[in-house]
Order: structure tokens, then sequence, then C-alpha cells
């Protein structure tokens, strides 16, 4: 599949409109339906605002595939955020403040240790 097929596609799912796209480009309807007509692809300066525009990545753009979802945090960072999320809202602030004080804490702890964790003074 072409780039401006899956544009074209990706319009129709989304229910956005090419109109829209164009202004967005600040673009002729014309330029668009040219490229539709010769299948050619949009120059690659206007590449970024049509991925953005469709909400895709430029991989899925420009392949058909989104890239591989990356692990940003550990599973213990999630399991941690799940039971945060688990707690109301007031209580996941008291727990915020807690938090903030053990690393207030904990940072006025290192300025005593040397590299060695030795206490130095």
């Amino acid at each position: 599949m072409e780039i401006i097929e899956r544009i074209s596609q990706t319009l129709k799912e989304r229910d956005k409109t090419a109109i829209d796209l164009c202004k967005t480009l600040d673009i002729q309807t014309s330029t668009m339906s040219t490229w539709k007509a010769r299948k050619k692809d949009p120059p690659a300066r206007y590449m970024p605002t049509i991925a953005r525009f469709l909400g895709v990545s430029l991989d899925y753009l420009l392949t058909g595939q989104e890239p591989p979802a990356v692990q940003k945090t550990t599973s213990t960072e999630d399991e941690l955020l799940d039971l945060f999320r688990m707690l109301p809202v007031e209580r996941q602030q008291r727990y915020l403040g807690r938090l903030e004080n053990e690393v207030e804490s904990y940072t006025k702890e290192l300025k005593y240790l040397d590299e060695g964790k030795r206490l130095s003074i």
C-alpha cells in the first residue's frame, strides 16, 4: 500500500476529512487530489504534520506498521503505580507527601556518606 493510500484509509478510519488535513498542511485540496490520482506520496516535509493530524507514528505512515512499544518502567514500578491507583485521591496526596519527605531525608543522608557509603563529616 502506498503512503497516500494509507493516509486516505486512516482519514476514513478516524472520521477526518481530506479538507481538514489540507487546511492543516496549508495546501490546496487539488494538491492532495493530484497525489491520490497519480499515486504519488506527499513530500517528506509534510509527513510529521500528517502523522500528528492522523494520530499515528511516522513509522506507520511510511511502512504501515507501528513501532514496538518501549517499556519505560520496571515491573516493580508498574506494581507500585497499580497499588497507588487503587487508593482514593486524598490518600494518594497523603502518600505523595510522605514519599517526598522520605526522598528529602534520603538526600540529606547522602550528603554525609562518601563513595564507600561510610559516614564522612
